[in-house]
């Protein structure tokens, strides 16, 4: 169920509680941890990983076929459970470019 707006003390998207299974993705490559999708917004979801180690940048899968995915950072931790902020397309290019590449020598593929 939605929070109404004047429950959302400082937050500013609404969240839904959600308490479904999902599975966290902690590289490419790496075996799907099952986890718990306690609550999403349209900004991020709140986690609960137990005590499983979380990288800066994962993804979240919301079905076991990975039909709907999304790529997120890592915002905060408590205990059990994480905060995840869903990223963009150009956020995770930012997050992931190399830190002296220099985007003006950048060329378009062509």
């Amino acid at each position: 169920m939605a929070r109404h707006r004047k429950d959302l003390g400082a937050r500013r998207h609404v969240r839904v509680d959600f308490h479904k299974p999902g599975f966290l993705i902690p590289a490419p490559d790496a075996p799907w941890i099952e986890c718990v999708i306690g609550d999403v917004s349209e900004q991020g979801a709140c986690v609960e990983v137990g005590a499983l180690v979380v990288p800066a940048i994962f993804g979240l899968a919301f079905t076991a076929g990975g039909e709907v995915l999304r790529v997120c950072s890592l915002v905060w931790r408590s205990g059990e459970r994480v905060g995840a902020r869903f990223l963009t397309a150009r956020e995770l290019r930012r997050e992931t470019a190399p830190a002296d590449a220099d985007p003006k020598s950048r060329t378009p593929a062509g």
